[in-house]
């Protein structure tokens, strides 16, 4: 897994996270069973969890993964999220 920065995103903290295919759908279910199931976009054939810290936004395929972060999130939140999609620095 890598991530790389969004340059051109209103929020100079935003990533794509880009996973491992057989790393896909487990990722997907640990961040649902964390923030809740997705909502999806048929129209533009995305679904995005909206987390309290962080807005989470996929094509329907689940990869990368766009990761806006909110204003009120913490380093500990960021931790908390890399855990979750099993990404090191």
């Amino acid at each position: 897994m890598h991530r790389e920065k969004v340059p051109a995103c209103v929020h100079p903290e935003t990533y794509k996270y880009f996973l491992e295919r057989d790393a896909v759908i487990p990722t997907w279910q640990r961040l649902a069973a964390r923030w809740g199931e997705p909502r999806h976009n048929p129209s533009f054939r995305t679904m995005e969890i909206a987390a309290p810290r962080f807005t989470l936004r996929s094509t329907v395929l689940g990869n990368p993964i766009t990761v806006l972060r909110r204003r009120e999130c913490t380093a500990d939140d960021v931790a908390e999220l890399h855990a979750l999609l099993g990404y090191h620095e």
